[in-house]
């Protein structure tokens, strides 16, 4: 087959070019999606049930404005700033216009009242602040406690952030309007966020990341070639190969209109960093045959000869490791691992053929060209023979340092977090994370949990009983240090008792008599009062579901899994059978990570399964196919101690971890054993061949687990923490897959009595 496409390598080489450049094209076509929710499968039965809550109850989702005056927010400005910044909200197609909610919405404040009389704006803004700070319905909820800053909260549709288009435009549309006030109010700062917000800033640095990332991967590992191959021709045929396999992969994308997620951004790197790895191996092993005074055309054929199957093993079982998040349930998830699998397998179709093609064209290497650059090499493999020698005589040692880390390992995944806050996927220093991270302290923050109660019962939602039943669990959640505050159809009862009562402190409850809360319910249902009527987004018309909504004061999943599980016993115990107790809003971040933590078990376990089939098969032998396996087994185990050691979160972005260590680190092993077998086959002696076969194979798997791992480390340039902890962790991974490889399988080999077949 070389043979073939050597005498045919212009024609080869025009085909591949053409298909490259026909396919790559269809990258233009690639659209961005940034929301968590692409992690979830459309027919998830949460995210089903988070649009039914939606239709019932109107948009779950927020934009959120923060305003800030270092005097205070009740002056005209601050008032002018927030009639005419919600005026302008209104005019947005996606913004919920009649559910915007501000301080001056909350109050009966007659905005038509303010004219050119300071006096008389003086006297109506003293009776706003009045009414504020003394309304047990907003305070705390719209304007802060020192008087200095407020919210506008607008409601969209959780559809917006599925919609590229719309949400950029939308929230441009807002950023335009806030840099509007600041510039006509100079005292007053204002600052953007909510999930829509978040999820547009995501967008936008995708296409910024995926360049950046793209060239500083290339330049990085174009160095690493130069230095490990040591010539610049032979630099450039596994760049040219790797820059292929990227853009048939993007190419295959934009054809299939398969939209770019914020864990796909990774996918130029994770391919630059491994599809190098079969080009290293085949550019190195012909110009080890050219040294040896063979010609060009026979060190490819003999290289050819004896690393193909190695590299069409290592090759699969990588793509393995991707593919095996098929089974996950999430979208982004699932291409994610299907892209890169079609990518490792474009990169190992045109190592096999493109690579002996291009190298054809090499002139021979004179002999006793670059000496010194050989006599360095055998000086290091006479240091590295002497290392096996000492690892094999301490073998005992060995093993019980991985029984160890291998304890450790366990440990760390059986404590590891998950985390799917979007808000923690950007740096510290992100603008849109430090606003966010401003209204968690000061203004509640910008997660909401909605907990939802349903009854066959009509008007239940009318009953005495009931609404106390509800205030009560909303006082539970008040003493709460996680919450913020809570609101719900008890609040609007409360407050409309209060109003009654003249606004008396004391009034602010659920009246005791179920004969004046059936009046009341009547008079709320006939008012035209903007503020009664946002009552329809706590409870349907029939009054047999209603909603609370709990503020949540930090967005980091794990708290609110905490919550969850300690205000569900409150639930059952104060709402009984006649209720059931639903979930939505934020709620959809907690299955978001349930189904990462069901993707990293479902690709640990298939890619693992995969890997000892294959295996098995290919050296016949399950026993064989399971030491090979298991040093890179333990050390991709490792990931999560480091991850558990170093509070790194199991994310969209970490959740790929193990199947990319376990993916490319088996590589290492397969290569070791590959040549440990080939030397046996010929010598007969075990302990030599295994030496032998760690010097002479030891150069490549740390040059190639080296390369790829400052690949990864590309990823610390990354916009997004959860890429860069994915980078590091994946760098690492390659040190240790490489040396657990090199170290590991010498001393397990030397335990058994291996066939020769």
């Amino acid at each position: 087959m070389i043979r073939f496409f050597l005498r045919h390598r212009k024609a080869v080489l025009i085909i591949g070019v053409v298909s490259t450049v026909l396919l790559g094209a269809n990258a233009l076509f690639l659209k961005i999606n940034g929301s968590f929710t692409t992690v979830l499968p459309k027919d998830d039965p949460d995210f089903i049930y988070n649009r039914y809550v939606e239709d019932t109850f109107g948009h779950s989702d927020e934009i959120i404005l923060l305003l800030t005056d270092e005097k205070s927010i009740y002056s005209e400005d601050v008032i002018r700033a927030v009639k005419g910044i919600t005026d302008d909200l209104s005019r947005l197609d996606l913004i919920a216009s009649n559910s915007i909610f501000t301080f001056l919405t909350v109050s009966d404040f007659d905005f038509s009242a303010l004219s050119d009389d300071k006096a008389a704006n003086a006297e109506l803004i003293a009776a706003l602040k009045n009414f504020m700070e003394t309304d047990p319905f907003s305070t705390g909820i719209v304007t802060s406690e020192d008087g200095f800053s407020c919210l506008i909260i607008a409601p969209v549709s959780s559809e917006l952030t599925l919609d590229e288009e719309n949400l950029k435009e939308t929230v441009n549309a807002v950023y335009d309007i806030t840099a509007k006030y600041e510039a006509l109010y100079p005292g007053l700062s204002i600052e953007q966020s909510g999930h829509p917000v978040v999820n547009s800033e995501i967008m936008a640095r995708i296409t910024t990341d995926l360049l950046i990332l793209f060239i500083v991967a290339i330049l990085t590992v174009a160095i690493m070639l130069r230095l490990i191959l040591g010539s610049f021709k032979a630099m450039l045929v596994p760049i040219v190969i790797t820059a292929i396999s990227v853009l048939w992969t993007f190419g295959l994308k934009g054809l299939l209109r398969s939209d770019l997620t914020i864990t796909e951004a990774v996918i130029p790197v994770i391919l630059i960093s491994v599809a190098c790895a079969d080009g290293i191996h085949i550019v190195s092993e012909v110009f080890h045959y050219m040294h040896h005074g063979h010609s060009t055309d026979r060190s490819i054929r003999m290289t050819m000869h004896r690393l193909w199957k190695p590299v069409v093993l290592t090759s699969l079982t990588t793509a393995t490791g991707f593919a095996s998040f098929i089974f996950s349930r999430g979208e982004s998830l699932r291409n994610m691992g299907l892209f890169l699998a079609f990518g490792v397998i474009t990169a190992m179709f045109f190592s096999l053929i493109y690579i002996p093609v291009i190298m054809s064209w090499f002139k021979p290497v004179q002999m006793g060209e670059d000496n010194k650059h050989f006599a360095r090499q055998l000086k290091l493999l006479h240091r590295v023979e002497r290392i096996v020698e000492a690892i094999i005589r301490k073998r005992i040692i060995v093993l019980l340092g991985a029984v160890l880390v291998l304890g450790l390992s366990i440990w760390g995944m059986t404590n590891i977090n998950t985390d799917t806050d979007e808000i923690r996927y950007f740096k510290k220093d992100n603008p849109v994370r430090i606003s966010a991270e401003k209204i968690e302290r000061e203004m509640g923050g910008i997660s909401a949990l909605q907990i939802i109660l349903e009854s066959e019962e009509e008007n239940i939602f009318q009953e005495l009983d009931v609404l106390q039943a509800m205030a009560e669990f909303q006082k539970i959640l008040k003493a709460r240090d996680d919450v913020s505050y809570s609101l719900s159809l008890a609040d609007y009862v409360s407050n409309f008792y209060f109003r009654m009562r003249g606004r008396n402190p004391d009034m602010y409850q659920i009246p005791d008599n179920q004969l004046f809360l059936t009046r009341m319910f009547r008079m709320i249902d006939g008012t035209d009062d903007p503020r009664i009527e946002s009552i329809k987004a706590f409870v349907d018309d029939d009054y047999r579901r209603a909603k609370i909504t709990v503020r949540i004061n930090n967005s980091n999943t794990s708290v609110m899994e905490k919550l969850l599980s300690e205000i569900q016993p409150e639930l059952d115990r104060l709402f009984d059978d006649r209720f059931t107790i639903g979930y939505a809003g934020d709620f959809l971040r907690l299955s978001n990570g349930r189904i990462i933590v069901e993707s990293q078990v479902l690709s640990l376990t298939v890619t693992l399964g995969v890997i000892l089939i294959v295996l098995s098969v290919m050296y016949r032998s399950p026993l064989m196919g399971l030491i090979v396996s298991l040093p890179v087994i333990i050390a991709v185990l490792f990931n999560f101690a480091i991850m558990w050691l170093f509070h790194v979160s199991l994310n969209p972005a970490t959740s790929i971890i193990s199947a990319v260590g376990l993916g490319v680190g088996i590589d290492y092993s397969i290569h070791l054993y590959s040549r440990f077998r080939f030397l046996y086959k010929k010598s007969g002696r075990k302990e030599e061949s295994i030496i032998n076969a760690v010097v002479e194979t030891s150069r490549g798997i740390l040059s190639n687990a080296l390369s790829v791992g400052l690949g990864f480390l590309i990823l610390l340039l990354s916009a997004y923490s959860i890429i860069n902890d994915m980078g590091w962790i994946v760098a690492l991974s390659m040190l240790t897959t490489s040396l657990t490889s090199l170290v590991l399988l010498p001393v397990l080999l030397s335990f058994i009595i291996p066939s020769k077949s």
